[in-house]
């Protein structure tokens, strides 16, 4: 059981005020999970957006070699990205598995 901080002023304690938010143990880690979750979110998101923008492009290449050329290497680029971006949730769920903390 963990016991919480308590203010005292000759011999008698302070209470916080009611219905005041107070931290915990646990919000850093929370903290932490939001950011990790957003972040993973926003990366996958943005390689699927350039993915499609890689295929729009190459649609609308009309046959141009450059332009097929630059259409390709965003599309590969993208699913690169996305890979990279699934390996590392994979990492860090297994690291975070070994440690003992829960990230997702």
């Amino acid at each position: 059981m963990i016991k919480e901080l308590v203010l005292k002023i000759n011999g008698q304690e302070i209470l916080a005020p009611r219905n005041v938010p107070v931290g915990g143990a646990n919000t850093g880690s929370a903290i932490i999970t939001l950011v990790v979750n957003l972040l993973f979110i926003a990366a996958i998101l943005l390689a699927l957006i350039f993915l499609l923008w890689g295929g729009i492009d190459w649609i609308m290449s009309e046959g141009d070699k450059n332009k097929i050329h630059a259409a390709r290497e965003k599309i590969v680029y993208s699913i690169v990205g996305l890979t990279v971006v699934l390996l590392s949730f994979f990492i860090v769920s297994l690291v975070s598995g070994i440690l003992g903390v829960k990230i997702f």
